[in-house]
Order: structure tokens, then sequence, then C-alpha cells
């Protein structure tokens, strides 16, 4: 390498104004990328934390659905609709959540 010569213009190793302007647009194409990215993780995390919400809630409500029909069997009916509505509702609650990302 130490024998190559050195170019006397320095635009031999410098940018051209073309290139700089390529360099320019692909940093910010990158930029643009990594802040769409940004965006889609902080969505798919909400819905996560609004799943998780749900679920637990849907968990706690089918243990309180036991424990009604384990005191007053004659309540089954009654509390299983109950439930299942509750759950379809906290199922709707995630869907509408997610459509507004």
């Amino acid at each position: 390498m130490s024998n190559h010569p050195i170019p006397a213009s320095p635009g031999v190793f410098g940018l051209t104004k073309v290139e700089r302007r390529a360099a320019k647009e692909i940093a910010l194409n990158r930029a643009a990328s990594s802040v769409l990215a940004a965006r889609g993780v902080a969505a798919v995390e909400a819905i996560e934390e609004v799943g998780e919400a749900a679920l637990m809630s849907g968990a706690v409500l089918t243990d309180l659905e036991c424990l009604l029909v384990a005191r007053n069997p004659a309540f089954a009916g009654r509390a299983a609709y109950i439930n299942g509505r509750n759950c379809m509702s906290l199922g709707r609650a995630v869907d509408k959540m997610a459509r507004s990302l």
C-alpha cells in the first residue's frame, strides 16, 4: 500500500455532490425505518399488556364463577352466561385496542 501514489486532487477520495446526497438519503431512510420499527414494537407491547390484563381478568372471573357455583349449584347456568359475556367483552376490548393502533 505504501507503494501507491497519493492522488493530487482531493476529490478522488471525497464524495461527489450526488454521492453525498445519496448518503444523506440513505441515512434518513435508515432513521425513518428505525422509528417505524420502534413504533411497531411499542404497538405490539401495548396490545400484549391489554391482552394480559384481559386474560388475568377472565381468570379471576372464572375463579369467581366456580366459587359461586360451588356455593349455589342452581346458579351454574346464569353464572356461565354472565361470565361468558364478560369474557367476550374483554376480547372485544383487546380487538378495539389493537385496531386503534
